[in-house]
């Protein structure tokens, strides 16, 4: 039966909630809460969702979704968006080629300078390769706290050497959505070789702004750069995780950030911190972080909703103009919530 493709109106919000719950999982939270779908995925202006779907006899068959960078910023307009590519899945009747259309389709629509996903699976990696993407492991680096001896939501092996790095190099600030704005306003710019493009509104608005999950951003700054860390805490069994999300300035300064980083595990009692990204790891590993990949026997939760004690492998694709790739666990749809029930965190 004929198959055809078009955006998802917001009329289909019930459909397409059916799709996720009777496709993927019937826990999916995009299938049972409207709330984090529509801080994702709604276009009001264009009166639809930001999914392109397959659809026959009126029933959604196939569905590709995707999170445009200028989402965030308006600035970041054709020439510097990047679409961010989230959920993709086609009905076992309907599999043969229409995934690949769906992918097809939505490059040639929807307009870009960069296209790609966090997470997505390995099974589909050489699909994405064969469209000319760059794909990858996302590295994951971390942090101890040096005042933790005894870890219960990591497993540290006990012959693990801890670098003995300080880098005091420095300063850093917390920034929170009352003061973002007014302290970064000039003082980073977009950084011409950093791809994708990121600005720090997009920043602000993407995490700063997010309705249920708490983020603050670490302003770290040297005599001559700056740079901001996107954190967020996560809680377990009394104790705590900090993870760095996503990533804008000058890589150089992270080099210099060692004790502010201890400083932060420190102050707020988390065990560890963990960053997966690409294109930091000189100055990540300066900065007395390891990689997670090198420590045979270590294990840092990758899931805390719900929680579960192992290592979670990420995998990444992007195309596009070439320059310094730094991409992060923020970029697509991987820092969102997936438990019900949602509570929208307090102003």
């Amino acid at each position: 039966m004929p198959v055809t493709l078009e955006y998802c109106g917001l009329d289909r919000a019930d459909q397409l909630m059916a799709f996720f719950r009777n496709q993927w999982s019937e826990t999916h939270i995009l299938g049972n809460s409207i709330e984090p779908l529509d801080w994702q995925h709604r276009n009001e202006a264009e009166n639809r969702y930001n999914f392109l779907i397959a659809v026959a006899e009126n029933d959604i068959v196939g569905m590709l979704g995707f999170i445009p960078a200028a989402r965030y910023d308006a600035s970041l307009s054709t020439a510097l968006n990047t679409l961010w590519l989230t959920t993709w899945k086609v009905r076992a009747d309907y599999a043969h080629g229409l995934g690949v259309h769906l992918l097809r389709s939505l490059t040639l629509k929807h307009p870009h300078a960069w296209i790609g996903t966090v997470g997505l699976n390995s099974s589909t990696r050489g699909i994405y390769e064969l469209f000319g993407y760059k794909t990858g492991v996302l590295p994951r680096y971390f942090l101890l706290n040096e005042r933790v001896d005894s870890f219960r939501l990591a497993a540290v092996p006990d012959n693990f050497g801890r670098p003995k790095v300080s880098s005091n190099t420095t300063t850093f600030s917390i920034l929170d959505e009352d003061n973002f704005l007014a302290v970064t306003d000039g003082l980073i710019s977009e950084m011409p070789n950093q791809v994708p493009a990121k600005t720090a509104r997009h920043l602000y608005n993407r995490y700063l702004k997010h309705p249920f999950y708490r983020y603050q951003a670490l302003l770290v700054r040297d005599q001559n750069a700056t740079a901001i860390l996107i954190v967020r805490r996560c809680d377990h069994a009394g104790t705590c995780a900090l993870r760095i999300v996503d990533f804008l300035g000058t890589p150089d300064v992270i080099a210099g950030a060692a004790d502010a980083l201890q400083q932060l595990l420190q102050e707020t009692k988390a065990e560890y911190l963990d960053f997966y990204c690409t294109g930091l790891d000189a100055e990540l590993k300066v900065a007395g972080l390891s990689c997670q990949s090198d420590v045979s026997g270590l294990i840092l939760p990758g899931h805390f909703e719900p929680f579960e004690k192992q290592n979670v492998e990420l995998l990444y694709a992007l195309k596009g103009p070439e320059g310094r790739m730094i991409i992060c666990k923020g970029d697509a749809d991987q820092d969102r919530p997936n438990s019900l029930p949602l509570k929208r965190r307090a102003e």
